[in-house]
């Protein structure tokens, strides 16, 4: 419970007791709003910030916003209660990420798309960096890019093992990171680098403001929801799949001599190593 433990007076109850029913609307609230919300004075509700560990109103919807808003927890909450809401129909639920594909089809840049396919298909190796839900990308990305010939490592220790990825990447790599929701301590290191070392880096994230936008070389943008809500991957992925068709095309003659071999292989082995359904 977020105030679990605290000991309030009657007029302290009423505020925690409101907070707690109505969590979306606090950070848009100021004192007096939430004073006469509980029907108790502007100082009641400016005591109530120390009793429960906060110095001021502006503290306490920051540990709101991290604590319980941003939570994963509230996440589903939220995904599940969109769909009570659509009462559990499953055409509903699946077109919702729909608006997510249309947002990031707006903000696509065509130049930005075209300079990062073009790096990709000349890239010395590309390493790829995305952690937690971003993983399936790097997965992605890896699995398609590699059977058109192209060299991929993906970058899957954090912390001080970094470095072990690091010391492999060169001037002509390309380093493609996945940046939702903040700029980790990794993908600052990742950036530093790749100026240090001229590796060229492309940023693929749902943030409209961030550090990292400066930083990277190309920015391809892409919707998941608001911060708040169950993060979808559709338009992601979607971006991703865009953009290995679009560097196969310009490796044409390599991906299909590999694609063809690949069929040969499979045939030639069928009985000993049948295709799994």
């Amino acid at each position: 419970m977020l105030f679990g433990g605290y000991k309030l007076t009657r007029g302290h109850r009423l505020i925690a007791d409101y907070i707690s029913k109505n969590l979306d609307d606090i950070p848009f609230m100021v004192e007096e709003d939430l004073a006469a919300a509980c029907q108790v004075s502007v100082s009641t509700v400016s005591r109530f910030w120390i009793e429960v560990g906060s110095k001021n109103m502006k503290e306490f919807k920051q540990k709101l916003k991290d604590e319980v808003i941003m939570s994963p927890s509230r996440k589903l909450q939220s995904a599940f209660s969109k769909m009570e809401e659509q009462k559990g129909a499953a055409a509903a639920s699946v077109m919702a990420p729909t608006e997510y594909l249309r947002q990031s089809a707006d903000r696509l840049e065509q130049a930005s798309f075209q300079a990062a396919a073009d790096l990709l298909a000349v890239a010395g190796t590309v390493h790829i960096y995305g952690p937690g839900s971003a993983e399936c990308l790097t997965a992605l990305l890896d699995f398609r890019l590699t059977r058109f010939g192209v060299s991929v490592k993906r970058i899957a220790r954090g912390g001080h093992e970094l470095f072990e990825d690091i010391v492999h990447m060169h001037a002509r790599d390309v380093i493609v990171l996945f940046g939702f929701v903040a700029e980790s301590p990794e993908m600052a290191v990742l950036l530093d680098v790749a100026r240090q070392r001229g590796c060229k880096t492309l940023l693929v994230t749902d943030l409209a403001v961030s550090p990292m936008l400066e930083k990277a070389d190309i920015v391809l943008y892409t919707a998941r929801g608001q911060q708040w809500e169950f993060h979808s991957m559709v338009a992601p992925i979607a971006v991703i799949e865009a953009l290995i068709v679009a560097v196969g095309k310009q490796r044409e003659q390599q991906a299909l001599a590999n694609s063809e071999e690949l069929h040969q292989l499979r045939r030639q082995y069928q009985k000993w190593l049948p295709k799994k359904v």
